[in-house]
């Protein structure tokens, strides 16, 4: 096949160290001059909000704060204690609880309901000791009322279930029911009644009683803080009550999930300069839920104020509401938009990501004749945006896929796909392999150490971004550098004694990755066994590293020997209906500028791979390199014959794997997957801002959360953190910015779409 002048022709650009490691070195545009600038120099400059499936711009929509929700418990409070104390010899059923009671239950317990209520006087006050006491109620009133099942109604399971819903919906604050068997003394014994209690009796009963159960059986645990653990029996334990197993009337019991109530919670989380496994954990610790509990489309970056759906099982909306009364709560966190649906929102559950970016320190001769994308000038910055708005960007996997340490995560996957176990644990510890004199004394068993609560300590607002590696969080009594000197030494002792047990305990636990492999090798598991330990998705993000590197390096290679349109052998993607040029393609990736596993080609989880046809050389002219997919190696995808030789090179070269090696990878399914050679943005703006307006404008990017505060009545505490602002963003003199705003596709990385237009790494 004859090969086509290559357009870079002999321009040149510099080319970050970095970037060639993994594959990166073409632009689409490169006769197109690039600009210099400032990227995520603050954490203010960069706004992500996600875009949900419906094609909906995530934002906050409410303030829910600790004041607003302190007032609506308060007004709950007051509520339930007004309708407590409308009880007694005056109290009547309103006309339509009336009717709602009669339909439930049938006149008699009507009647009799309404006597039970009228006997319950409101709660006594405590009499000062200057006054006489009270005298005793002459009449003792009940602390339950028993109906009979089987003549509620028509004694049927969903008469009896009407009967529970009606009585709670009107009476919940003060009276609660449940279903039980009548004992000796309660009436006709074994018989099935519904009881109903008055909650502050039910409380008062069945933990009194509780406590006092141990002293009659035998085997009382003695000893504080003595449980057992899970799935575990302990000795003499045999006819202890809990504390909580209320005797003959049973034990307390926790509200259920309502059967017709969605399972999951979704909310929309906004954060500011943390990363979303951070914040998500921070709302878990507060809810006293795991972490586990919690899923999310994708990952957002630390540095950066972004705006996602979050999904958590079976929390309910008033509990998370209320938690961010909790002192552990993190302020950087907000959350809106509370509601329940059917379905868990998994991984690659997106359809974009809006961003809204500023650059600082633009050169002003770069925005010389600048203005809006309706209204192109000659300057540098608009030819730039321009270009890219047109004809997009190479899709590569950005940096941020590969790590930022000293070991990427390529290479890690590469030692998980040969096999190579021992390799890999030390790849992730920070070290190479193993030294031999270390073997035996890694491989002795030792106890795995209990694990103390961590303390939630927010960063500081000047933290460099660390990528992908797990974030550094202070511990108490100790910053931020004090533990990452920890995290050297834990690795250290590992990589150079083999002693688990004691690298363990020094690793800071923010590190879940490393404490997870050093406490399988302190349980004397192998390294094969040590690695299936961790969660499948850090594996699969290792793996799917190693086959992002061969796929960036292939399109390099395309590209320098090929040219920069579609030729006849290329791939593209076969539509269900009849192949049009301007069909939409989806991505690979399940997020925008954070590394994340999908594994599938659609960017959806449970679909197979899209059927792909090799374009003939009429074809090639009629379609786009935006078209164009190239795959990731794996099983179940076709390689283009005209690049298959280099997929088995560079694959050799840069991970001394063979494309079977891939296939054959047993500890991660790689099926491989199809990713489109170029991306383009979509409702790509941008404008210039000259070194006056930035003095002059109040707000350069404004958050929700300062939108939503302007939409409030003069608010003094907006206004002065402008003015700080202002004060703090000081710019170079002679230099200018750009704001820019577009939705790129979950497949994209921005700092792809940044390389193209300043024509340098970022």
């Amino acid at each position: 096949m004859e090969k086509p002048h290559d357009t870079a022709g002999s321009m040149q650009f510099p080319q970050h160290a970095v970037e060639e490691e993994v594959g990166i070195s073409e632009h689409l545009g490169p006769g197109v001059p690039g600009f210099s600038g400032q990227f995520k120099s603050r954490w203010q400059d960069f706004h992500v909000h996600e875009v949900d499936l419906a094609g909906i711009e995530l934002h906050l929509t409410e303030l829910i704060t600790p004041g607003a929700v302190a007032a609506e418990l308060k007004k709950e409070a007051e509520e339930r204690r007004e309708a407590r104390n409308a009880l007694g010899p005056s109290f009547f059923f309103d006309s339509t609880t009336e009717a709602a009671v009669h339909d439930a239950i049938g006149q008699k317990y009507s009647q009799e309901l309404l006597g039970f209520l009228q006997e319950q006087a409101p709660p006594k006050k405590e009499t000062p000791p200057e006054l006489p006491e009270e005298p005793p109620e002459k009449a003792e009133r009940r602390d339950f009322l028993d109906l009979i099942a089987a003549e509620v109604k028509d004694g049927s399971k969903e008469a009896r279930k009407k009967a529970h819903e009606v009585i709670l919906k009107h009476f919940g604050s003060f009276l609660n029911t449940e279903t039980v068997e009548a004992k000796p003394g309660e009436g006709e014994a074994g018989t099935r009644v519904i009881r109903i209690w008055m909650r502050e009796a039910e409380k008062k009963v069945k933990t009194s009683m509780g406590k006092a159960a141990p002293e009659e059986g035998k085997g009382t645990r003695k000893g504080k803080n003595k449980s057992k653990g899970k799935g575990q029996k302990g000795k003499g334990d045999k006819g202890v009550k809990t504390p909580d197993a209320g005797g003959d009337f049973g034990a307390l019991r926790r509200e259920g999930w309502p059967k017709d109530r969605p399972e999951y919670l979704y909310f929309r989380l906004y954060k500011e300069n943390c990363d979303t496994g951070e914040a998500v954990s921070g709302i878990a610790r507060c809810v006293g839920r795991s972490a586990k509990q919690f899923t999310f489309a994708g990952t957002k970056d630390r540095r950066a104020v972004t705006v996602q759906q979050i999904c958590a099982h079976r929390l309910p909306a008033d509990q998370l509401r209320r938690t961010v009364l909790h002192r552990g709560w993190d302020k950087r966190v907000r959350i809106s938009d509370l509601e329940y649906r059917a379905d868990r929102l998994r991984l690659g559950q997106l359809s974009g990501n809006r961003f809204k970016i500023l650059l600082r320190e633009v050169p002003v001769d770069a925005l010389a004749g600048s203005g809006p994308a309706d209204q192109v000038s000659e300057s540098t910055v608009s030819r730039a945006f321009e270009a890219v708005r047109t004809g997009g960007f190479l899709n590569y996997f950005g940096l941020q896929r590969f790590g930022t340490r000293q070991v990427k995560t390529h290479q890690v996957g590469a030692a998980i796909i040969a096999r190579k176990w021992e390799e890999a644990v030390h790849l992730i510890l920070g070290g190479a392999k193993r030294p031999a004199e270390v073997e035996a004394a890694s491989d002795r068993p030792c106890k795995l150490p209990r694990k103390e609560g961590d303390e939630h300590v927010p960063l500081n607002e000047g933290d460099e971004d660390e990528g992908d590696q797990p974030q550094v969080k202070a511990v108490k009594g100790r910053g931020k550098g004090d533990a990452q000197k920890l995290v050297s030494e834990a690795q250290r002792v590992y990589l150079d004694t083999g002693d688990a047990q004691r690298a363990l305990e020094l690793m800071p636990r923010s590190h879940s990755l490393e404490r997870c492999l050093l406490g399988a090798r302190a349980r004397a598991l192998t390294n094969q066994e040590a690695l299936q330990q961790l969660p499948h998705q850090a594996l699969s993000l290792y793996a799917h590293a190693a086959q992002s590197v061969i796929w960036n390096a292939v399109l390099s290679r395309r590209l320098r020997h090929f040219g920069r349109s579609p030729v006849a052998g290329d791939l593209v993607l076969l539509a269900a209906q009849e192949w049009t040029v301007d069909q939409v393609l989806e991505g690979v990736e399940a997020e925008g500028d954070e590394p994340d596993e999908t594994p599938t080609a659609d960017g959806r989880c449970g679909t197979a791979l899209p059927p792909v046809r090799i374009l003939t050389e009429e074809e090639a002219k009629t379609v786009r390199l935006q078209d164009v997919v190239l795959p990731l190696p794996g099983f179940e995808v076709v390689y283009p014959s005209h690049l298959r030789d280099a997929y088995e090179e560079l694959s050799q070269r840069l991970l001394g794997l063979s494309l079977a090696d891939f296939s054959e990878c047993t500890m991660v399914r790689l099926s491989g997957s199809y990713r489109t050679a170029a991306a383009c943005p979509q409702d790509l703006q941008w404008h210039a801002l000259s070194p006056e307006s930035l003095q002059s404008t109040p707000a350069l990017m404004e958050t929700d959360v300062a939108r939503l505060l302007s939409e409030r009545e003069h608010n003094p505490q907006l206004e002065n953190r402008s003015e700080k602002s202002q004060a703090e963003y000081s710019e170079g003199k002679g230099t200018g910015a750009v704001a820019f705003s577009c939705i790129l596709p979950p497949s994209s990385y921005l700092t792809m779409m940044l390389r193209e237009l300043m024509k340098t790494g970022v």
